[in-house]
């Protein structure tokens, strides 16, 4: 994989990095400066190109507010999927299946065991409390209805998911962690991954805390598997769990379910209006998760310097 050197993938167009700590630091530096110009390269010409798809949004069959957010991920992945190609092609004689992007049967297992595994952190997260007694069911109105709505709607989430493991986890990631090592490059961009859902509705100390834990255990659950769809199977997984529990999604009602969760203890357990990856039991989950993630790297290294 691009920039793991032979932690991962040992990339023969990867340049060493000099001896020294002069060297190190100036090639650290200067790889900082590097993922810093794709990370605003994508992310400003994904807005210019979102103002000319915004109309779109009065033919997505949601709520308008729902529907420009998610029609925002669709120039996030054409204009991620186009800069991270031009960079690996003239900066690193590389191609997007370096990025972990293969498109083969395993991507797909890898998609799908991933989405289940992400919805599972969901349902640990909501069943207990409400077998428990400490949330009840009730019913809520429906926004999103007939099987050609909900289709729209996970292809959408899908590429949400996908854009943001693409620009975050992608090249920025990757090409930071052989100059700066991989927890460098872990908390340099779940910082980013954090601030984009500090003005979503509800959030607070406890759900900013938690979306970085989240952003470390995506960029793990990368680097363990080696593959992006992972990450971004997880990413959906997790996301359209909370839909289908009829919770928000950060902070975002996402209306497809004719129910929601009214919960009857303080939010502090239940993530309250932000959903459940706002409460302090999601903190323990994800941090677990992530020990769990380091473990199960670390072991898989030690395997094949075995073999």
């Amino acid at each position: 994989m691009l920039g793991l050197e032979k932690v991962l993938y040992d990339h023969p167009q990867q340049p060493p990095i000099p001896e020294g700590g002069i060297f190190r630091t100036l090639v650290a530096f200067a790889a900082l400066m590097r993922s810093t110009g794709a990370f605003l390269a994508m992310g400003t010409s994904a807005i210019l190109l979102g103002l000319v798809l915004a109309k779109l949004r009065f033919l997505v069959p949601m709520p308008r507010k729902l529907a420009a957010n998610l029609l925002q991920s669709i120039p996030d992945l054409i204009m991620g999927l186009l800069i991270s190609w031009l960079l690996l092609r003239f900066a690193h004689k590389a191609k997007l299946r370096d990025l972990g992007l293969r498109l083969d049967r395993s991507a797909i297992t890898e998609t799908l065991v991933s989405m289940l595994a992400g919805g599972l952190m969901i349902a640990l997260l909501v069943v207990p409390f409400v077998v428990g007694g400490m949330g009840e069911i009730v019913s809520a109105e429906t926004k999103i209805r007939g099987p050609y709505g909900l289709v729209v709607l996970m292809v959408m989430m899908f590429i949400a998911a996908f854009s943001e493991e693409l620009i975050l986890r992608g090249y920025v990631f990757q090409t930071l962690v052989q100059p700066i090592h991989m927890l460098g490059a872990i908390l340099v961009t779940s910082a980013p991954f954090t601030a984009l859902h500090w003005n979503n509705p509800g959030a607070n100390e406890y759900t900013m805390v938690n979306t970085f834990l989240a952003g470390a255990a995506l960029g793990m659950l990368m680097v363990w598997r080696r593959s992006l769809w992972a990450a971004a199977g997880a990413h959906f997984g997790w996301n359209f769990a909370c839909v289908l529990f009829g919770l928000n999604v950060s902070g975002m009602p996402v209306p497809v379910v004719p129910f929601t969760i009214r919960w009857k203890v303080d939010e502090i357990w239940t993530g309250g209006s932000y959903g459940p990856e706002g409460g302090l039991p999601c903190m323990v989950l994800l941090s677990v998760l992530l020990l769990v993630l380091i473990r199960l790297y670390y072991h898989r290294e030690e395997g094949s310097r075995v073999s």
